[in-house]
């Protein structure tokens, strides 16, 4: 979960699902074999965006103002640093590589490597969304090689740089997703997950228009 920020437009959330249904569409099979490809493809999706959720409870535990988090925390140490450690393509590389050799060499444990393979494809499709969305509030995505935070002509929340019509986007993409997912896997937990996934994009703005907007 993003928040972009600004004094004028206020804040606007880019939704965690949306990067993890992206990743499970890509990644994830139906079958009780795929098990552990899926749940690597689902993690994948998620990890990058763990720092910023912790961040998020912290503030909630310390009683931490909401524009401070936003405005602050997030683009200082220590959770940028640690979003940009969980955001890095060069950690995810090392993961995939390492991952290639395990399959390659590890005989009877060639299975892990592609998990991890997974785990490192669906985490770089979550960073490389980023990567391309965000204006003034991106990633250094090749930490820890260099801090450079590349400023993308489009914003995924902020109206100045299109952002009103991603938004949109995003929401039929990740509908569109879920139905295509639904439709995949018959699992009742799954759907259950899936239709939850869409009610967040309902849920979490609400909470940023209701709740962080009278702070």
């Amino acid at each position: 979960m993003f928040a972009g920020y600004h004094k004028e437009f206020g804040l606007h959330p880019m939704n965690t699902q949306t990067h993890v249904l992206i990743a499970t569409a890509l990644f994830a099979r139906s079958g009780v074999g795929n098990r552990a490809r899926n749940v690597a493809a689902v993690a994948g999706g998620f990890l990058p965006d763990l720092p910023i959720y912790l961040m998020f409870l912290w503030s909630k535990i310390v009683g931490a103002p909401e524009m401070e988090v936003w405005e602050t925390w997030y683009f200082n140490p220590p959770w940028q640093t640690a979003t940009d450690l969980s955001h890095s393509f060069v950690l995810y590389w090392l993961i995939a590589m390492i991952g290639v050799w395990v399959v390659k060499w590890g005989g009877e444990k060639s299975d892990r490597g592609v998990v991890m393979v997974i785990f490192a494809l669906a985490a770089i499709s979550h960073g490389l969304g980023d990567f391309l969305l965000h204006v003034n509030d991106g990633h250094a995505h090749f930490w820890p090689l260099s801090g450079w935070r590349f400023s993308s002509p489009v914003s995924y929340w902020d109206p100045r740089y299109y952002g009103q019509y991603f938004s949109i986007f995003e929401i039929l993409l990740g509908i569109g997703l879920s139905v295509v997912l639904f439709r995949r896997f018959s699992g009742r937990i799954v759907r259950l997950v899936l239709v939850l996934c869409m009610a967040a994009y309902i849920v979490v703005p609400a909470y940023f228009v209701l709740v962080v907007g009278h702070h």
